[in-house]
């Protein structure tokens, strides 16, 4: 499926989203934090939502929780977590994760997330495990600093061998190692900030970078549509 019905506008496989502006969107409209990560959550929803319209887009990744998120003050992550669980447990019945058969991945590092937290991002893998339409990632606890740092020591101990060490064959020692296309065709960051912020290091290399001004919670329909369009207009060389 094309939104714009005549298959001229060029749709990316892969998007990657770094959702920034929640805390500011709180102060901006004089919300606590938990109900601004509350629509910032709630956005995620509407975003997978929007990009299910495209036929083409088969995989959207989130970074939900960054490494040094977590050096954020212990209650500030509390409400996070919190949210997080509501929105775990309504998602594991969600139909619109079923009826279009999205698989559910976390990458990072789980070690340092909390332990009720994991066991619902692994009932949420289970849940859809047999699905293969379309992906849906979070990045956990993730870095991309540190998930390097995972890819060589799982070389080094024997638990990723690799007939070859190149440039193609690390990226089957990287969190993303199980999804069809690891490398997102566009990354979108909200906010104004202009920068990825450790978020797949190694798979963004070649990857389309789009920054909007709006914060998350604000974004819109018509955003995505925008993003869309300018991926198209863009001519993706790969230093050829």
């Amino acid at each position: 499926m094309n939104m714009w019905g005549n298959g001229s506008v060029k749709v990316p496989r892969h998007i990657a989203v770094i959702p920034d502006g929640n805390r500011r969107y709180a102060k901006k409209v004089g919300l606590d934090f938990y109900h601004a990560y509350k629509r910032g959550v709630e956005k995620v929803r509407s975003f997978l939502t929007w990009a299910l319209e495209f036929g083409e887009i088969k995989n959207v990744t989130f970074y939900a929780l960054s490494t040094e998120n977590l050096q954020r003050s212990r209650v500030e992550l509390e409400i996070l977590f919190r949210i997080f669980e509501e929105e775990f447990k309504k998602t594991i019945e969600d139909p619109l994760i079923h009826e279009n058969k999205v698989r559910i991945r976390f990458i990072g590092d789980r070690s340092i997330i909390p332990g009720r937290l994991v066991k619902l991002m692994e009932e949420l893998e289970s849940a859809t495990s047999s699905y293969s339409e379309r992906h849906l990632t979070f990045a956990l606890g993730y870095g991309g600093r540190a998930e390097i740092v995972r890819c060589v020591k799982r070389i080094i101990s024997g638990e990723v061998k690799l007939a070859e060490i190149n440039e193609e064959s690390l990226f089957q020692c990287l969190d993303t190692r199980d999804l069809p296309n690891p490398e997102p065709d566009v990354v979108i960051r909200t906010g104004g900030e202009k920068r990825l912020s450790n978020f797949l290091l190694y798979q963004t290399a070649y990857s389309e970078l789009i920054f909007l001004d709006k914060l998350w919670p604000e974004i819109e329909r018509e955003d995505l549509l925008y993003v869309v369009e300018e991926y198209s207009r863009r001519q993706r060389r790969f230093g050829k």
